[in-house]
């Protein structure tokens, strides 16, 4: 139950991390992602990966480590998808071993400490590894994503809804041809520039 409690609070911490948003937060996110995946490493010995999954309006974003020099080589036969927090369910962490049925206790365990309102935790639903993710690529999705949300919240006050500005986002990226993240900062470019006080 001491690693339970232990992965609760890494999930506590990696999710008020990306709540901020902010790209120069990716060498912090990058570390505790990484201290996680000892911790998963010591705790469960055939642990192959550790990934966060953001589930965004273009594609998923998976920030991952691998445990194991020898993951890629080891086929992945257990996983465990837990949510990171209630409010938004398409952000996950993920775990991944080469040994079946390793995450059913901690499943259980974790899913009482996170008590009832919390999303479902799933087991076995994500059997591939993560593509490599390197600190830079990591510190690029995340100012990618800030951009993104930065757009939507110009969207939102110029009258759209909550549920029309992304659509409307990714209409304008998909108008373009580009991503989302470069059709939200043509869109932050065109705003008026503010006079700074000297």
């Amino acid at each position: 139950m001491h690693f339970t409690a232990a992965l609760a609070h890494h999930l506590q911490t990696l999710a008020g991390d990306l709540d901020q948003g902010d790209p120069d937060r990716a060498e912090q996110i990058a570390l505790g992602l990484t201290q996680l995946s000892t911790d998963v490493a010591g705790t469960v010995p055939s642990c192959l990966a550790v990934s966060l999954v953001l589930a965004r309006w273009e594609a998923d974003v998976v920030l991952g480590t691998l445990s194991r020099a020898d993951a890629s080589l080891t086929p992945v036969l257990a996983s465990l998808a837990v949510p990171l927090s209630a409010f938004d369910p398409g952000e996950l962490l993920v775990l991944q071993a080469g040994t079946p049925g390793v995450f059913l206790l901690l499943s259980d365990d974790l899913g009482g400490l996170l008590g009832p309102g919390h999303p479902p935790i799933e087991l076995d639903a994500h059997l591939q590894l993560p593509p490599a993710v390197t600190g830079e690529s990591l510190a690029s999705s995340l100012a990618d994503l800030r951009v993104i949300n930065q757009g939507i919240g110009v969207l939102l006050e110029q009258g759209l809804s909550p549920e029309a500005a992304p659509e409307e986002l990714q209409r304008r990226a998909h108008h373009a041809d580009t991503t989302l993240a470069v059709a939200s900062q043509v869109l932050l470019d065109s705003l008026p520039r503010r006079a700074h006080p000297r």
